[in-house]
């Protein structure tokens, strides 16, 4: 009886009204939303349509073939610390490697210490990152002219040999005894505190004498001209074979009266020997 009466009526003509006027509403805000408002664009030309209405779905418009020839993916390194390569560095010959490093001494100097600002000191050097490096100048992953060549000449193998003999070379000297006591307190700070303010960590971190970093270089006795060489490289981006870029993003922030103190401060007050580039 009470489906014969009032809005209960099953020939009650409101119920299909209602239904149309939501069904209508709902296409009317669909195609305001996807294909009008949603063609435009902050930085651009208006959308099609059809790329609105994908945009709107979260899916692409784009047609081109999945396999389409993409640009390279470019790596810093092609160095990763897995198993394989800690064994690879750790089967280095020590008497090979002194065989391989006679090619080394007109640079890098006798027993890896070298007597030009433009070389660094390698005696001492963990052997892992030594080995790191010639993979990246083997790979193009590092620039410097005759390091590419030589080192695309050596083996994985010849490279952990080397690697191996200038690790067990005495380093040259790492003493922090400076010639003016207190004229490096700001690069002292930076080493051994950072600043978290521009989010500079302490250089000591990773490079000593604090800690070390796989893969990052100690830097105590190491040549000053070569360090600041290379923090301005990092900055400039000349230098992008660091795995994080973390010291592209550190150099960065750098001053350079500050990458100038860290480097003297590292070289423990030795003289700085200009070298021609």
């Amino acid at each position: 009886m009470t489906r014969s009466k009032g809005p209960y009526k099953v020939d009650n003509p409101w119920v299909l009204i209602g239904w149309l006027t939501a069904s209508g509403l709902v296409t009317v805000a669909v195609i305001l939303g996807f294909a009008v408002l949603g063609r435009e664009q902050q930085n651009g030309p208006p959308l099609s349509p059809w790329a609105a209405i994908c945009r709107g779905l979260g899916l692409t418009s784009s047609t081109r073939a999945a396999y389409e020839p993409q640009p390279p993916l470019r790596t810093p390194t092609r160095i990763a610390w897995t198993h394989d390569t800690f064994s690879q560095i750790n089967r280095g010959n020590i008497e090979r490697g002194e065989f391989v490093a006679i090619n080394c001494t007109a640079c890098h100097g006798e027993n890896g210490v070298s007597l030009s600002g433009l070389y660094p000191n390698l005696a001492g050097m963990k052997a892992g990152f030594i080995y790191k490096q010639l993979d990246d100048f083997r790979a193009g992953k590092r620039m410097w002219g005759v390091m590419n060549g030589i080192a695309q000449a050596l083996s994985s193998d010849a490279s952990a040999d080397v690697a191996a003999y200038f690790a067990n070379r005495t380093k040259a000297n790492d003493s922090h005894t400076e010639q003016n006591p207190g004229e490096h307190d700001a690069a002292r700070r930076l080493v051994y505190i950072g600043d978290p303010a521009r989010g500079i960590a302490a250089c000591s971190v990773c490079h000593g004498p604090n800690g070390y970093k796989l893969g990052a270089p100690a830097l105590q006795g190491q040549q000053p001209d070569y360090i600041e060489r290379q923090l301005a490289a990092f900055a400039q981006g000349m230098r992008e074979n660091d795995i994080n870029r973390q010291m592209r993003t550190i150099a960065r922030q750098l001053k350079p009266e500050e990458m100038r103190d860290i480097a003297e401060y590292y070289g423990g007050g030795r003289p700085r020997q200009l070298a021609k580039q």
